[in-house]
């Protein structure tokens, strides 16, 4: 870098060494640098002038364009002090920078003066200083049936996707005219189809693209019905190269024969075909060559039981040195792959895991892994990351994309679960429903400092003229607006979105705040930054102030002494929702610190549920949705609770009297999902606080209705949870999205849902819940057009003097400091 500076500005004295290129204006001499203005001096070294604002760099990085975001530029004399975030300092003198000083050189070495200055003696890491670089989905574009010229939705009906290059190549499963649709990224135009091919005089069509998927620059093509695996030359203009499987159903399935093939995946020593015959067939890639077309001797096989009909959905992809198998009901088989010795012996899988939540996978040329969950989700792992437990995946993903920006919308749009993937460097490919979503990949740069910010934490203004204020949840919000508008993490009912050019600052409680400090976390880890503070903040109601972040400024972090600089910021297309974690804390309001940073961090919306299209439902109206924020609120403080978890993780010594586990869906025996181990206790207490979304309405059933994402109650649950009734209900529908009934989770009788219930009362009775009093939100008063039944007046009275329960007495008798 020291060296390319140097000569960047003896290139640029040179140029102003010509007169003709000189501009003269007010005794004062300037060139111009692709476009822009600078002033140089009698000996021709370039000067740069003061940044407005200061933090800003353009006016260096015009010029030293080879300085990526690592190295912070900075004004020095006129000149330029270059210093890397991670390991350079500005102790001048005995420091880590590079400078460049045209006002005042430096004597070199061998005496003479020169304006450039190497300093390295101290350059290291030093402690707590750290950097990131966070990832997030960009611009989406969506290739539906009429991106490729179809007249009806039904015409395409996709189930995989690959790329390679600036090719989309999209396997048509259309029964009456199955193909291989191709998109262009480039023009962003559709491509003609591969409808079939010729080969060795025999022309060869489609019945049911099943499956593509590409491995260096070859396209593999399952086709079920055709009974072939087709292998395609991308770097040859499509062109076919031959087919592995004889195209006929029957024969030898243990030579050459494939049955309905649906699902392929290669590497560069093998590949591997899942047929309905119950196994996956592997071939060697060297003996995939136009000689061997309809032909092909199979090397091996592995075990696959599940793959037994024509109805399966399986997708297949080679990780590293395994083999995954993903089928459309989460199930995944996990075979080694690393050495497969010939033979007709079925191999069996290393690891069989049921219900992992992944419905796919998929490794990019780089190593990077991506894994399409049933919730939506897509995780991205750094090469090697991926594992696999009993249970499911065992390892964190680096990133976790769930939303994208829809253009055509102009809005964030949440992704839904996709049934396969696909990637390349830039854009990550998802097939969801009949539509390709082909999003950009992103990042933004963070970097931790040991320097104090440049400027005080501001007072926001709530109350200031140009300040947008919004209600939210109001008796007059529509059922369309509810479910579609409001999702909010249960740990953050106070929160905020940064947006590129706005602060909005949110409460979804359903009290007045205090005192808050408006706290800011890019990605998931690091400091949390401080953007400002709040005097008063009023219950369900948001507020957008024109506050944004920039690049290069440093950020005071609530540890004193430290600051965040951000890099990337000016070249958002629009900044995810989920990019930055906004927090409201307070050192002295306690009900904002009951509600804020909780272990459970669901992510809570109002389902779309109706009587016309569910069922049992009503449909969400504002005082059913304001107190559902309640409860969830109340109900996640107690899942927080040191009392809960000393119950749980000493369940059968507490709750369960000494004899009884809790167990899963087996029944309380000894056996698998039957009785808890210590491990089981370990990963359902997590799975407790990590449940993703829950799509929360109103019931008609006479109690509840859960499992899955869904999570109902009846109306008068919704006042007469502040009395007797308490959270007994709730926490059964709760438990269903883990369990039947014959599991614990949802056992009317025994396990979670008593439990939950004499914890509620008790923490009700000692009045140290987050709410207690049924008048915050006055639900029992509400319009009767918007209840769905009745008050029942009789489900509003207090507990008697001196009630108890179990929990009550427990904890009395073993007292638990609260946190």
């Amino acid at each position: 870098m020291h060296r390319m500076m140097n000569e960047r500005i003896e290139a640029l004295r040179e140029y102003a060494s010509h007169e003709e290129n000189i501009l003269h204006r007010n005794d004062r001499r300037f060139i111009m640098v692709d476009g822009r203005e600078y002033e140089v001096g009698k000996n021709n070294y370039l000067y740069f002038d003061i940044p407005r604002p200061f933090h800003n760099e353009e006016m260096f990085r015009h010029i030293f364009g080879f300085f990526n975001e690592d190295w912070e530029l900075s004004l020095y004399e006129r000149g330029m002090v270059a210093v890397n975030r991670i390991y350079g300092n500005y102790d001048y003198g005995n420091g880590c920078l590079m400078e460049y000083n045209p006002s005042r050189p430096f004597t070199a070495a061998d005496g003479t003066q020169t304006p450039f200055s190497l300093e390295i003696s101290t350059c290291q890491v030093d402690e707590g200083r750290s950097h990131q670089q966070l990832r997030y989905l960009g611009k989406g574009t969506q290739l539906t049936h009429e991106t490729f010229g179809y007249a009806q939705s039904a015409d395409f009906v996709p189930e995989s996707v690959a790329l390679h290059g600036d090719k989309v190549y999209v396997g048509n499963t259309n029964s009456g005219f199955s193909r291989i649709d191709r998109y262009d990224m480039r023009t962003q135009k559709a491509l003609p189809p591969i409808t079939g091919f010729t080969l060795n005089g025999q022309e060869e069509t489609y019945r049911v693209v099943s499956d593509v998927t590409e491995h260096n620059g070859r396209l593999f093509v399952a086709s079920l019905s055709s009974n072939r695996v087709d292998v395609y030359d991308l770097n040859n203009n499509d062109e076919i190269i031959m087919s592995l499987g004889t195209g006929v159903y029957w024969g030898d399935k243990f030579v050459d024969a494939l049955t309905h093939p649906y699902s392929v995946a290669a590497n560069d020593e093998y590949v591997f075909v899942a047929d309905i015959t119950g196994k996956i067939s592997i071939y060697q890639q060297s003996d995939v060559t136009q000689a061997n077309h309809k032909r092909a001797v199979k090397h091996a096989f592995f075990d696959l039981p599940d793959s037994n009909s024509i109805w399966r959905n399986i997708k297949m992809e080679v990780v590293a040195n395994e083999l995954i198998v993903s089928f459309d009901n989460s199930n995944t088989y996990v075979f080694g792959i690393d050495q497969i010795e010939p033979g007709q012996t079925l191999i069996p899988a290393k690891q069989i895991i049921n219900n992992s939540q992944r419905r796919n996978v998929f490794e990019a040329q780089n190593g990077t892994v991506f894994t399409g969950t049933s919730q939506g989700k897509v995780e991205l792992f750094n090469k090697g990351d991926l594992q696999f437990n009993e249970h499911g995946v065992a390892t964190t993903p680096a990133y976790e994309f769930n939303t994208y920006f829809n253009a055509t919308l102009d809005k964030e749009v949440t992704t839904k679960a996709s049934w396969d993937l696909a990637a390349n460097t830039d854009t990550l490919a998802m097939l969801q429903d009949n539509t390709i979503l082909l999003a950009d990949m992103e990042s933004l740069k963070v970097y931790v400092n040991n320097a104090p910010a440049w400027d005080p934490v501001p007072e926001l203004d709530l109350n200031a003229f140009e300040v947008e204020r919004k209600q939210l949840l109001t008796n007059e919000e529509s059922w369309e607006s509810l479910t579609q508008n409001h999702e909010v993490r249960v740990n953050r009912l106070l929160s905020g979105k940064q947006r590129l050019d706005s602060l909005e600052i949110i409460s979804y409680a359903a009290q007045r705040t205090f005192d808050l400090d408006v706290e800011a976390r890019f990605g998931k880890t690091g400091p949390w930054v401080k953007l400002g503070s709040i005097s008063e903040l009023e219950p369900f109601t948001s507020f957008k102030l024109d506050q944004t972040l920039e690049d290069n400024v440093y950020y005071p972090t609530t540890n004193d002494g430290q600051s965040v600089t951000v890099m990337g910021l000016k070249d958002l297309s629009y900044m995810p929702s989920n990019l930055i974690d906004i927090r409201l804390t307070s050192d002295t309001d306690t009900f904002v610190q009951k509600i804020t940073d909780l272990k459970p961090n669901w992510r809570l919306r109002f389902g779309t549920y109706s009587p016309e299209t569910h069922g049992n439902w009503g449909r969400i109206t504002g005082p059913y949705a304001r107190e559902w924020m309640i409860m969830m609120a109340n109900f996640a403080y107690i899942m927080n609770s040191p009392e809960f978890e000393h119950i749980w993780f000493n369940y059968k010594e507490t709750w369960g009297q000494g004899t009884q586990e809790f167990y899963g869906n087996a029944g309380p025996v000894d056996a698998p999902n039957g009785n808890f181990t210590a491990e089981d206790y370990t990963r359902v207490y997590q799975n407790f606080m990590n449940r993703d979304l829950i799509e929360l309405g109103v019931s008609t059933i006479g109690g509840g209705l859960g499992g899955g994402s869904v999570l109902g109650i009846d109306t008068w649950l919704f006042y007469s949870h502040y009395y007797r009734e308490g959270f007994g209900i709730l926490a059964h529908e709760f438990g269903h999205g883990f369990g039947s009934h014959d599991s614990a989770y949802a056992n009317g009788g025994a396990g979670f849902q008593p439990l939950i219930s004499n914890m509620h009362h008790m923490m009700l009775l000692d009045k140290t819940l987050p709410y207690i009093d049924d008048n915050i939100n006055a639900f029992y008063t509400s319009p009767r057009e918007l209840l769905h039944n009745g008050i029942a007046e009789h489900l509003r009275v207090p507990f008697p003097e001196g009630h108890t329960n179990w929990a009550i007495e427990y904890f009395k008798n073993n007292p638990i400091s609260a946190k």
